[in-house]
């Protein structure tokens, strides 16, 4: 064998197992997003009662709606949303196949499978709701604080 063909044939030899790596992590990407788990907090994030949180955290202070409007908010922000859901699936697959390993898709899929990953997986919506929820008023506070300043930057010509 030459030093051409050995030269050739490692170069084929690197594309087919690069071929092959990015198969499995795409295959394991969307073992990951289509987990039980992760479908369901996607079904929460889109429910009319998760658009209608999503959208009582980003109020701004002072400005009130009563339960019923916040209900109605919920179901047209859902029924809205519903059409990303594809597009965020799709996402969600492709990020995780690019940015995380075999290995680690495969300890995503393992944790989020196991009874501890999945009481984890339920709770993390709420929690970060709870969470965000206690810091909407301060964000906005700030974002209020520093949009001049913003305002200025963005002005600047280059």
């Amino acid at each position: 064998m030459t030093l051409k063909t050995l030269v050739a044939f490692l170069i084929l030899a690197i594309g087919f197992s690069h071929s092959a790596l990015a198969a499995d992590n795409q295959a394991l990407a969307e073992e990951y997003v289509k987990l039980p788990d992760v479908q369901l907090m996607m079904d929460n994030m889109f429910s009319p009662e998760g658009m209608a949180a999503q959208v009582a955290a980003t109020l701004p202070p002072g400005v009130t709606v009563t339960e019923d409007q916040l209900q109605r908010i919920g179901v047209v922000m859902s029924g809205a949303m519903q059409s990303l859901r594809p597009k965020l699936e799709q996402q969600m697959i492709d990020s995780s196949a690019d940015l995380f390993s075999a290995e680690e898709l495969s300890a995503l899929i393992d944790f989020y499978g196991s009874e501890y990953g999945s009481a984890i997986m339920g709770k993390m919506q709420p929690f970060m709701q709870q969470t965000m929820g206690a810091l909407s008023a301060d964000m906005q506070r700030v974002t209020l604080q520093v949009t001049p300043e913003l305002a200025k930057i963005l002005q600047e010509t280059n």
